[in-house]
């Protein structure tokens, strides 16, 4: 294992995602680009430190996470992302070499700034009761002995 690592910051553009082939399989994956800003206080402000904040490119290989991703989450939303750390070096089609932080998501979550409205699904529970099966629609039983 790598560099485990948990970046906080601003997605810098919507969440994309594409088809890679991994194994010999084709494979959703979902990229972000995550702003991890890091603030320091001047005087009675805060203000944000050019030479320790970097983008950070994130990709997410586990399906599920990466539809809820692609679904709720926007350009300029603040999230928290944990997982593998390392650095990507490659080079460019004009024979440039470029390097970069590039993290693995093992989890990604949406933190509550700048959002505005908020609804929740109903649970399992919720939705089994209004169709009328599952557990919470049955009356249970009671054996008297």
């Amino acid at each position: 294992m790598g560099i485990w690592a948990t970046v906080e910051g601003n997605l810098t553009k919507n969440p994309e995602g594409r088809q890679v082939i991994a194994g010999g399989e084709p494979r959703n994956i979902v990229e972000l680009r995550v702003f991890a800003d890091v603030n320091r206080r001047v005087g009675d402000r805060w203000e944000q430190d050019d030479d320790r904040s970097t983008a950070v490119d994130v990709t997410i290989w586990a399906e599920g996470l990466g539809k809820a991703v692609l679904q709720h989450f926007r350009k300029g939303a603040r999230v928290k992302v944990e997982g593998e750390l390392f650095l990507n070096e490659y080079t460019d089609a004009d024979g440039a070499h470029h390097a970069g932080l590039r993290l693995t998501a093992e989890s990604v979550a949406l933190l509550p700034y700048r959002i505005e409205t908020l609804v929740f699904a109903p649970s399992r529970r919720e939705r089994d009761a209004e169709a009328g099966t599952g557990e919470s629609a049955r009356p249970r039983e009671r054996s008297e002995a």
